[in-house]
């Protein structure tokens, strides 16, 4: 079974809503039925009806011979919103997700909270999990402008713990957004810039100390970590700030985490993360619609490792961490 961890949708609730706003973030509709979501005065990204048709969505899967996919809410998700608009439409969209769940053996949901409130999130990703059947959470590498060590969401963390289910980090307009306007460099290094900052807040925050059997995940091969993990455990050792809330080396708790394969395409960074993480810690993702399917299960395929790793990538680490 292939399993892809990592995909982005736009359920009509949101579609419909995000439309109707006149300031950012919105969505608007060309002459050719395209769409363009502006999640910052100068950053938007376009999309067709692969983010929004099931159809479409279960024929790629199909020709790429992906069995089940794992929904989120795609780019900004609700936390550049007002708070009450953000819980209002994170309850819709968790809905919508439970529903298409319901009828689609293909498919598994993720929750959307609103952490610029975290009771309000709490409390949303309770229902979302035990009454409507949704397998894990997806949050933004910051909220608002906070970063996720932030003892505000500590509360969150600890319902998360005790649920048992993921937390999936996904990038959002990254806090050292006018640095990077130009270029597209906001989707070439600033996502990952992000949630390198999240993940390493995270762990030097203590939030992995104090809440050990949390499961996070990172995307993108582990954004920037795998590559400066011996810079990140040579600060540890030579700045006593970084030990004041940890008692190991942050490799340590980095091993606890996994990571997804989304838009990963060049075989030595996949072996690189691959001698860091091992194969029980890297799980299938494509970030579908914005790439490609076929193409993001062949770089596993492909790589020079056994066969049964080939399939804990694939299909069962996703089983194991979304307890199905």
């Amino acid at each position: 079974m292939i399993i892809d961890i990592h995909s982005e949708i736009v359920p009509k609730s949101y579609l419909k809503k995000l439309c109707e706003l006149k300031k950012i973030p919105k969505i608007e509709q060309d002459e050719n039925g395209n769409y363009k979501l502006q999640y910052d005065r100068e950053l938007s990204y376009s999309f067709d009806q692969k983010m929004y048709s099931l159809n479409k969505r279960i024929d790629d899967m199909e020709k790429a011979g992906i069995d089940v996919q794992v929904l989120g809410l795609a780019l900004p998700g609700v936390d550049l919103l007002e708070p009450d608009l953000a819980l209002e439409l994170a309850r819709n969209v968790n809905n919508e997700i439970a529903e298409i769940v319901e009828k689609h053996d293909k498919f598994i949901g993720l929750a959307t909270v609103p952490l610029l409130n975290p009771e309000w999130a709490t409390e949303e990703l309770e229902r979302a999990i035990n009454s409507l059947g949704l397998k894990g959470v997806k949050i933004s590498s910051n909220i608002g402008g906070k970063t996720l060590d932030c003892k505000d969401f500590w509360p969150f963390y600890e319902k998360v713990e005790r649920l048992d289910v993921p937390i999936i980090i996904h990038p959002t307009k990254p806090l050292m957004v006018d640095a990077l306007r130009d270029f597209g460099l906001t989707n070439v290094v600033g996502f990952l810039f992000d949630t390198t900052l999240a993940t390493l807040r995270i762990i030097f925050g203590g939030i992995l100390e104090k809440y050990k059997k949390l499961k996070f995940l990172l995307p993108h091969l582990g954004s920037t970590i795998p590559y400066i993990i011996s810079r990140i455990d040579h600060q540890y050792r030579i700045n006593p700030e970084c030990r004041e809330k940890i008692s190991k080396l942050p490799s340590e708790y980095f091993k606890s985490i996994y990571i997804d394969t989304a838009q990963s395409f060049y075989e030595p960074a996949m072996m690189c993360a691959y001698a860091l993480m091992g194969p029980d810690k890297i799980i299938f993702g494509s970030d579908y619609p914005f790439a490609s399917l076929e193409q993001s299960v062949n770089c596993v395929k492909n790589m020079n490792i056994p066969p049964e790793e080939k399939e804990k990538i694939l299909g069962k680490n996703a089983i194991k961490i979304l307890n199905i």
